[in-house]
């Protein structure tokens, strides 16, 4: 009902579908003219009274005609038609009454304002000249030998009074590098290419901005910081080692017309830095985040990821394989696997014999939270989201490619993992980070463009099971798909998030079993070995 935009809060309803016809909206909405929710929601609660009022008589004139929809829309009688003109019309008057009574409200309440102002000045003048006059009164009274008591009362109402005149003071604002510092501290359970990625940001701030105290900085430092960042080339923080400054990158991006850094990037700088300003207001030691507000960021994708079409497939079937980090034979598994359950690429590359089980009788893989393994830490991983728990059946085709087999021997020779000839690497100890790359260099090498990537088997499962029809023979419940890929879904009505909380293993295979390629597709044959 009350919505918070960056121009300030809106009144929202949504319109009941049985007098979307007569009202000839799906929604209403009202800006309320203000950013103070103590102000918006007194107007929004008067908004939804008269909104209410407007729905029910509507709705009672309908239920007394007794009529259909096309007849409402098609064959209304003048009369009645005039009458629903009529509410609709004396509803937008009384909107525009209320509209003017808390513009009126907000203008006595500035004035009320201004004259509390007025009176506080006024205040402070009688009192700092009251002040003079009993420190005239002191002096006279300390030459004529007076009592201490008499003294004493008067020093106190002189210290009282210069209290009151005294401004408040601030606590000492911390400087920007020992802030970020201390800010990093906090962190303690995160990866460390999140704190390195913080680092970053807090280093490059400092350059475009300096080290102040965080209370000095303002929204023309935070300004002037996004319109650098925004110009830095689409290469920056490519290289580990590079050493030159953010100035330094800009004017060689400017020079040669480079290509700019995306505005999501541009986003995630000013994220890390509204975390630290917000760390510090809550302390009040700063007065304002001035990183949140109205700063607008262009977050559309620059390169929009698409699936991989027949074509781009029949490109990588039997090609060589020719990265010896990881085998031929592991290259064909997680590639099948992908193109035929959409699982994640580090989902695959973590699997575990014991991810492996047979329930009800068919075998399924078990996407699942991994413990660390003792004195490895980095071995312990958790799925993306909740939903990102789930079971996958293994369809006759992985499994005729040797799926099973090859759990069975990891089994067997006793291995942590199935595929054995990945290790961890990176920043973020990922098992994926080794093939990501092999399989990005063969791709790009045959001519593939930047917008099909591995994640773009996701979204050829994604496709093909959501343009199998719901019902009939065959059908899949939106439900089994976002069941069977992790997601969390778009279906929010009661009987899904109350009563429906897994999906039956049948129809989660009736899923795997509808994903089909062309025959060219063979992932027991899909790499050859390296020439």
């Amino acid at each position: 009902m009350l919505i918070r935009l960056p121009s300030g809060y809106h009144f929202r309803r949504r319109v009941p579908s049985h007098i979307r016809d007569v009202i000839g909206k799906k929604e209403l909405w009202l800006s309320l003219g203000t950013s103070k929710r103590e102000t918006a929601k007194p107007y929004a609660c008067a908004v939804y009274a008269q909104t209410e009022r407007l729905f029910r008589s509507v709705s009672h004139i309908k239920t007394e005609l007794n009529e259909n929809e096309n007849f409402i829309n098609d064959e209304l009688p003048e009369d009645t038609r005039e009458l629903f003109h009529l509410l609709i019309e004396d509803y937008h008057h009384q909107i525009s009454l209320l509209k003017q009574q808390y513009e009126h409200q907000k203008l006595r309440h500035s004035i009320e304002a201004l004259k509390s102002l007025e009176q506080l000045e006024k205040t402070q003048n009688v009192a700092e000249r009251g002040v003079q006059l009993l420190k005239k009164t002191f002096s006279k009274l300390q030459k004529q030998e007076p009592t201490d008591k008499s003294l004493n009362a008067l020093r106190n109402q002189i210290n009282e009074m210069q209290a009151f005149l005294k401004p408040p003071q601030t606590k000492p604002s911390p400087l920007f590098s020992k802030a970020s510092e201390t800010f990093l501290e906090t962190k303690t359970n995160v990866k460390q290419s999140v704190i390195d990625g913080y680092r970053a940001t807090f280093k490059r701030f400092l350059e475009v901005c300096g080290n102040k105290p965080l209370r000095d900085y303002t929204g023309e430092d935070a300004g002037l910081f996004k319109s650098l960042m925004e110009q830095l080339p689409e290469t920056y923080g490519k290289q580990r080692n590079d050493t030159r400054t953010i100035q330094e990158f800009v004017a060689v991006a400017n020079k040669k017309n480079l290509p700019r850094v995306s505005g999501k990037s541009v986003k995630n700088h000013f994220t890390r830095l509204s975390g630290l300003f917000k760390y510090f207001l809550l302390r009040d030691l700063v007065d304002k985040n001035i990183f949140t507000g109205g700063w607008q960021f262009d977050t559309k994708a620059k390169t929009k990821r698409v699936r991989w079409s027949d074509n781009n497939l029949n490109t990588i079937a039997g090609q060589p394989w020719q990265f010896g980090t990881v085998s031929n034979k592991t290259a064909n598994m997680i590639v099948g696997i992908a193109s035929y359950t959409g699982m994640r690429l580090e989902e695959i590359c973590r699997l575990r014999p014991q991810d492996i089980k047979e329930i009800q009788g068919i075998p399924c893989i078990i996407v699942q939270d991994h413990p660390a393994l003792k004195n490895q830490p980095w071995t312990e991983w958790s799925a993306k989201t909740e939903a990102g728990s789930r079971v996958v059946p293994i369809c006759k085709a992985l499994q005729k490619a040797g799926l099973l087999d090859l759990a069975q021997r990891a089994t067997n020779q006793g291995r942590h993992y199935i595929f054995h000839d990945l290790q961890f690497s990176g920043k973020d100890k990922k098992r994926s980070a080794h093939f990501q790359r092999d399989f990005s260099k063969l791709k790009t090498h045959l001519g593939i463009g930047k917008s099909v990537v591995f994640h773009s088997f996701r979204h050829n499962v994604s496709t093909k099971l959501r343009n199998i029809h719901e019902h009939g023979e065959g059908g899949l419940r939106e439900s089994w798909i976002d069941d069977f890929l992790g997601h969390e879904g778009n279906n929010k009505s009661v009987g899904n998030t109350v009563y429906f909380d897994d999906v039956d293993v049948i129809n989660l295979l009736k899923v795997a079993e509808s994903v089909q390629y062309p025959d060219f597709w063979n992932v027991e044959y899909l790499f050859l070995k390296k020439e």
